[in-house]
This record gives C-alpha cells, structure tokens and sequence, in this order.
C-alpha cells in the first residue's frame, strides 16, 4: 500500500467522507467504498477483483459473470464521481485524498494540496441531534454492519474465488443502440437487427472497450431511446446509434457516435446500396469494418481523449490504464528517446496491477524494441523479459489479440517463421478488424519474404483505420526499394510525420543514393547518423533483426554506400 499515512489517519478521512455533505453516494456505493479502503489497510488489496466484488458488496451468486453484467465496474465509476464531488465540495479542505484509479478497484491514500488543510488527527464533526444527524449516523451504522459481514464473506472465500476471472476492460464505456428500422416493410427489420448485433460483436472483441451487453440496454425500456440516461442509469461514455431507411430501390444506413460528456455527435457516417441481398450483405460488411475500424482500437476515436488525458497527467498520478495509453501514443511516432520513460510506466503498471494482461503484452513489445533499434541493453535480458511478459499477457488473458501478437513478434525476431504465423493468424482470428495486429503481422510476413500478401493486410489495416500511426506505411516503403522504385520511395517518406525516427532518413539516403542525388543523399545520411551514431559498425545487425534476406541487404548496403557511408562488406 503505497501510503504516507497511518491507519488511523486514513479512517478518519474515510468517516469524513462518510459523513460529508457533499458525498452523495447511494448506501451500497459507501458500503463498496469503506470495504476496499479496510481492505486494503488490512493489506488485502490485491484481491480486489471485479468477481470477489460483485459476490461479496453487491449480492452476486456464484454464477456471476461480468462479461454479461457489470455491475462492479458501473458502481466503480459511480463512485469515483462521488468522490470527485466531495473533494470538489466540502473535501477541498481535507489533507488526505482517498481515490479509485481507473482499471482497478485498490485506493490510494495521497496528501490533497490544501490552503486550510484540517490536522489529520482531527476526528470529524459529531453528527448534530437533527435529522440530518440521525440520518448520517444510522447510515454510518448501517453501513459498519454490512462491511463487518462483506469481510466475513470475503475471509470465506477460497483462492479460486479470488482469483477465477480476468477483470473488466478498462478503457471507454460504449452503448450500441439497436440501429432504428424506418422502412414501411417489416420484413427488412432483419439488416437492422444485424448490423446491431454485428457491431456489438466486433466491438466486444476490443479488450480496451467496455462495451454494455444488449440485454442491459433492453432493460431499461425507455431509457434504451435517451442517450444521456445511459449515462446516468449505466455509466456509458459514448453511445453508438442508427438507423436503417428503405426508399423505392435504395436501402440508406446511417450511423452516430454521441459523446455524451459533450452531447455531441463526434462521427457521423451516411451510406446507401441497392436492395438486391448480394448488395445489402457488401454493404454490411463495409459498414461493420468502418464503424469498427474508426472507433475502437488505440488508435480509433474512443482511445484519442483517453490518450490525451493521460499524456497530460502528472506522472505520480499515472493509473496502469494510462501507462499503457502512453506506451500507444508513443507508437504513433516511436520517438526514441521516449522509450526509457515508457518503459519505466508500463513497467510500474505490471506491479500495481499484476492482472492487466494488456499492458504486459506491450511490455513485451518495448523489451523487444532494444533488441530492434539496439538501445543499449543486453540482447538476451531483453528477449528473457521480452519472452516472460508476453508469456504472461497470454496466461492472464488467453482471448487476447495483443498478447499473441507480442508471443508472434518474439517468434519473428528468433528466425522462427513458422511459429511466427501460427501466433500470428491466432492473434488475427481473436480479433480480425484489429487495425493493429493487421499492421505487425502483415509487416513482418512481408520481411520474411511475403511481401504481396502482408502488404495486403497492411493496407486493410490502413483502410479500417484512416488515422493510423505513420509507421504502418513503412512495410510499403520497404516493398517499394525492394523494387527498387526509389522516388516512389522518397514520395511516400514525405508522407511519413516520423522526424526523429531513423528509418526514414536510412532509406533516404539510400534512395538518393541510387539515384545519384548526392546532395540530398549526404543530407539524409547527416541525419541519420545523429541518430545512430553506430549505423556504420552495425549495419547488418540492425537489418538482420528483421529477418530481411541477403539480397534485401546487399540492395540496402549498397544504397548507403552509394549515399557516402563507408560500410564494411
């Protein structure tokens, strides 16, 4: 427990809160609350799982699934807002915060920068003799009563209980609203129908999306048709919705993206076919893939707050959700220098949230960067770490694209192409519209020697995502020098925002090179060995890592020597 309190200090704070004015928090949400911050000063806090949860505060049985009903994660985030409120409120005084990290349910205790900070030893105020009082004081009672008999609960559950399920995603919480059917004829409520039920199938299939089952959304009767009630009755942040219009021949689709923070439409898509089933099936698919392509993912429109935010925030307030939203933003323009930095989060993230399949999945990823752009450290204790983390993204989460995609990419490095694609076609059928796992799996299938068919899965992973990192055009720009198109290159290099990235500025100067452009190609070779100083030396390492062929390296070698540099043969 990372604190800087005693125990005593922080039950103050927690009956402070308790008795707050402004914490309006319904008498589960207290319950829920006063549980996790004892159990976690008993130091049990890693076991706040999302199942031990939801069947020891909120009542669930055994057969409790939080996939289907997600009731610990809403109460989570009804909380949070509570605790917002009253630090906002009577709180802003208090020296001591107590908050919920996104992605988990242990609290941290963490001094409030205060102008009038009350002593820590002061107890709170004594309820008065007024109704209000009594009020608070029997809902201290009460809630006294429920936690003593949640802990007796909990004591009684055996390690499997407290261990037996992943916990919920951790990014945006989406509603898919059923698509409206507008048509006259009954009989094309069907496509309606199924573009709901598609959508909601491949969004589910995005570990970073906590999207909200149907059945839930069907419950609330009326409330399924009021945007801004999903966010209050279920915690939604976003909400999908459409509608499906038939007119003489034509068969018009549209499809919106509300934030509800905002309560405004933030994607808009109109699209129209023809009535004939082979069209209406087309199009659904198109449909799917752009809605799925464009918003979810790391990269989609749901994450780009997200990952703003957590750029923004300070690094002692950093939860493992954001190190992982940082470790994404980073690899939009794989800025180097970063990588320390990154690492050291996504690292911190791993030992505060030891469940978080993700984040040691991309904490492979950024083991096996040292060994790709050799920053320094010892190739084997990089692949060892590389090796146990992705190792453990699987154990954890055995449904996760990410984690097979990083066990893929480990195979690659090693030279063994065949368990490269087994792990590789495993992470594309968890989730084959993942704009993400298309771009590295089809860019190393094009390095091994596949370069028409990776390339291919490159460019649908382009298509579904239209804001895709730059980094998914290098498989084309290799391709491109592999056919020795050089200015083709140098036209699609200008395309790439990447400045310190050294790839670019490598096969620029071996694209002038070959052109005879010497000017341009002792420019592009200046930049490049300011960031790899080494180039020289370790040319050929640098190149093999991507199990690129012999004749793929003399190609390049030969352009950099064309360009001025002096490599060895």
């Amino acid at each position: 427990m990372d604190q800087e309190f005693s125990t005593a200090d922080i039950r103050l704070q927690l009956a402070r809160i308790l008795q707050g004015d402004d914490f309006s928090a319904s008498a589960p949400r207290r319950v829920f609350l006063q549980f996790i911050v004892e159990e976690t000063l008993e130091g049990r806090g890693a076991r706040l799982k999302g199942v031990t949860l939801a069947q020891t505060v909120f009542g669930r049985d055994e057969t409790f699934e939080q996939q289907n009903d997600p009731v610990v994660r809403l109460e989570a985030r009804r909380l949070r807002s509570d605790l917002d409120r009253y630090y906002a409120g009577s709180g802003r005084w208090d020296a001591i915060r107590i908050s919920i990290p996104k992605g988990g349910y242990t609290p941290r205790f963490e001094p409030q920068e205060t102008h009038q900070p009350l002593p820590l030893g002061a107890a709170p105020a004594a309820p008065s003799s007024g109704p209000s009082g009594i009020k608070n004081t029997l809902i201290m009672a009460v809630a006294a009563l429920l936690v003593a008999t949640a802990a007796l609960a909990w004591s009684q559950l055996t390690p499997r209980d407290q261990t037996s399920a992943l916990d919920a995603p951790k990014g945006p919480v989406i509603a898919v609203l059923p698509f409206l059917h507008l048509s006259e004829d009954p009989k094309r409520a069907y496509f309606a129908q199924g573009i709901t039920q598609q959508l909601t199938t491949e969004l589910v299939r995005f570990r970073d999306l906590w999207v909200l089952p149907l059945g839930t959304i069907a419950q609330l009767n009326s409330t399924s048709s009021d945007p801004q009630a999903l966010a209050q009755e279920l915690g939604a942040e976003f909400v999908l919705e459409g509608s499906v219009m038939e007119t003489g021949e034509t068969l018009s689709i549209a499809a919106r993206l509300i934030d509800l923070n905002t309560g405004r439409y933030i994607w808009v898509r109109d699209y129209e076919t023809d009535t004939t089933p082979t069209e209406i099936y087309a199009t659904q698919d198109k449909i799917i893939q752009d809605v799925v392509g464009n918003l979810a993912g790391k990269y989609g429109i749901l994450a780009k707050k997200a990952m703003e935010t957590a750029e923004r925030k300070a690094p002692n307030h950093l939860d493992a959700y954001d190190c992982v939203l940082r470790y994404y933003r980073y690899q939009i323009a794989i800025d180097l220098r970063r990588h320390p930095e990154i690492k050291a989060c996504v690292e911190q993230a791993t030992r505060t949230d030891p469940d978080y399949a993700e984040a040691w999945a991309v904490l492979s990823n950024l083991y096996m960067q040292e060994i790709r752009f050799e920053l320094g450290t010892e190739p084997k204790t990089s692949l060892r770490n590389a090796k146990h983390a992705a190792n453990r993204a699987v154990e954890l989460d055995p449904e996760s694209s990410a984690a097979h995609l990083m066990l893929a990419n480990i195979y690659f490095a090693l030279g063994d192409i065949t368990g490269f694609k087994d792990a590789g076609r495993t992470a594309l059928s968890l989730n084959p519209n993942s704009s993400t796992a298309l771009a590295h799996y089809g860019m190393r299938l094009a390095f091994s020697g596949a370069w028409d068919e990776g390339i291919l899965l490159v460019e649908r992973a382009k298509t579904l995502n239209p804001v895709h990192p730059n980094w998914f055009s290098f498989p084309e720009v290799f391709s491109l020098y592999n056919r020795r198109e050089y200015q083709q290159v140098l036209a699609l290099l200008e395309t790439i925002d990447m400045p310190d990235f050294f790839w670019v500025h490598l096969f620029q100067a071996a694209s002038h090179g070959q052109l005879g452009n010497n000017k341009q190609a002792q420019l592009a070779t200046e930049k490049l060995l300011v960031l790899k100083p080494n180039l020289v030396a370790r040319a050929s390492a640098i190149i093999q890592n991507w199990q690129l062929s012999k004749e793929f390296d003399r190609h390049l070698k030969q352009g950099l020597r064309k360009a001025g540099l002096d490599l060895p043969t």
